[in-house]
């Protein structure tokens, strides 16, 4: 049986990654310096943050269908938008909101920080 800290390792990677990642995001963006290497690195870490956690959290929730599966990282990648509600609801009921605001306002609030500093920062 796993602990309670190990079944939110992922969930706590991906909110860091998201925060970090966004971020630099934000400020890599606002001078219009974005490398096509960012991006290959960018996509694979959050895939496979996003993966971790996804697999990790079903089996927290005996959900089979996501184990089952041997190709859940093409369905992340091409249907997460879908997916991921879909499973969130279908989990946790409308707590699911609160799990969807908070990777939503990672999201976006770290990008919008970045470019904030970066404007800042270019004003010295």
């Amino acid at each position: 049986m796993k602990t309670n800290i190990q079944t939110w390792k992922p969930l706590i990677l991906l909110c860091t990654f998201l925060l970090v990642a966004q971020f630099m995001n934000g400020i890599t963006v606002a001078p219009s310096r974005y490398s096509n290497n960012a991006v290959l690195w960018y996509s694979l870490a959050f895939y496979w943050a996003f993966g971790w956690w996804f697999i990790n959290d079903s089996r927290k929730h005996g959900i089979p269908w996501v184990d089952k599966y041997m190709d859940m990282g093409m369905y992340l990648y091409v249907a997460w938008i879908f997916l991921i509600p879909y499973y969130l609801f279908k989990t946790r009921g409308w707590k699911a909101i609160y799990i969807i605001g908070l990777l939503l306002g990672i999201y976006f609030g770290a990008y919008v920080m970045g470019v904030i500093l970066y404007s800042l920062l270019s004003l010295f």
